[in-house]
């Protein structure tokens, strides 16, 4: 097996060096952010002698420039994003007929059958590097790896601008020493309770009883012991297999009667599903509801959007009044959404629609960096704080439906 995973360093704060004639550099102490003219807001992304400060994705401006009073502020340019991605995905296709976008600034690539077009992994890994900095003034860090989940620890390990070969010779000698919360999927609050074990870094953790895991976190204890161990039998699904519709149900541990009920936890949905779109780098351009009664009986609706869109509260704007219309004071056992005819193509926005767009934009990518680092549930909307749901149905994000 031979798979690569490559990713843009500091993808946004890169794009806006890459755009600025000369006017900025890698070294240049950058802020890309939701709202620099009035100082508040969150921090998208930064180049990397602000991350050497502590800067982090997530941090409120005025806590960044607490660490960095000097940086250079600038609002995020969404349009540029999409533009900068496909021209990277072109180049990875180039590379293997299977490739999986992940997200805006990375993807997966199936390298198994191209050793004689384009030579070894590593050489194919040195090659794409070089072709994106020469062609696009961007810098990607590249895993190679055995497995899914060799490759991505293998991008992660050495930034920016670096490839690194991880397998089954090197992975304890690599990956055993670091902390356990650098481990694929390893939250902040499993990094507590890991620790509280005694287990602190990723060695400590594949060393564990898989017995003790299972029973303090369930499945989830077996699936990370086997991470731990750079185990990961996940099969890449190439781009022409992924999913024409992307959806997410829940049958809900209490009956929803009220219409604030079944707004939260359409709401719930809603936020999930819309993070697998952004994840995948596709808008919708129908979203559909569906509910089911504490009768069983079903019922749906769907609309067709003014354009495409994977922007969390203009999917939930569309799909509220959606439910509202079929529940009439129905008590609701389950409730799914529906996001069809998806698109990876650049939005087209009116000035009109911009403004609101590019401030809800921005709290989803914030809320997006954070629940990748530490799980879905490290921040909560308020409205859903009492929506709760079975455990059976418990939120895997990249599920595909």
């Amino acid at each position: 097996m031979s798979i690569l995973h490559v990713d843009l360093n500091s993808f946004y704060a890169s794009c806006a060096v890459a755009d600025s004639d000369g006017k900025y550099t890698a070294e240049t102490p950058l802020i890309v952010c939701g709202d620099p003219k009035k100082r508040h807001g969150i921090v998208l992304a930064a180049t990397y002698p602000v991350k050497h400060r502590g800067v982090r994705a997530g941090m409120p401006i005025w806590q960044a420039l607490s660490l960095y009073p000097n940086a250079v502020l600038v609002p995020p340019e969404y349009a540029r994003y999409t533009e900068y991605s496909e021209a990277f995905m072109q180049i990875i296709r180039s590379y293997s007929p299977v490739t999986m976008r992940y997200g805006i600034d990375e993807s997966y690539v199936d390298y198994n059958g191209c050793e004689h077009l384009f030579g070894a992994p590593e050489t194919a890994a040195h090659a794409i590097r070089e072709r994106v900095k020469q062609e696009l003034s961007l810098t990607v860090s590249v895993g190679v790896g055995d497995n899914m989940i060799m490759a991505k620890m293998g991008s992660d390990y050495k930034k920016p601008d670096a490839v690194t070969v991880v397998n089954a010779e090197n992975w304890e000698r690599l990956m055993w020493p670091l902390p356990v919360e650098s481990l694929m999927y390893i939250g902040r609050a499993s990094a507590r309770r890991l620790r509280a074990m005694g287990v602190q870094t990723i060695g400590d953790l594949a060393r564990q009883d898989q017995a003790a895991l299972r029973a303090l976190f369930g499945v989830n204890g077996h699936a990370m012991w086997e991470r731990a161990n750079g185990r990961d039998d996940t099969r890449l699904i190439s781009e022409p297999e992924q999913q024409k519709s992307v959806s997410h149900s829940t049958t809900l541990e209490r009956d929803a009667c009220g219409d604030a009920a079944v707004c939260a936890a359409l709401l719930r949905q809603t936020e999930q599903t819309a993070y697998r779109l952004r994840h995948a780098g596709l808008r919708a351009c129908v979203a559909g509801v569906h509910l089911r009664y504490t009768d069983l009986q079903y019922e749906s609706a769907q609309k067709t959007l003014s354009r495409a869109t994977d922007v969390t509260d203009e999917l939930y704007g569309v799909l509220r009044p959606l439910a509202l219309a079929l529940h009439r004071g129905r008590a609701v056992r389950q409730i799914g959404v529906s996001f069809g005819r998806l698109t990876g193509e650049a939005e087209q926005l009116s000035l009109f629609d911009a403004a609101r767009h590019v401030r809800m934009r921005a709290l989803d990518e914030a809320t997006d960096t954070l629940r990748d680092k530490f799980g879905f549930d490290i921040v909560r909307r308020m409205s859903t704080l009492g929506f709760a749901h079975t455990e059976k149905d418990d939120f895997t994000p990249f599920a595909r439906h």
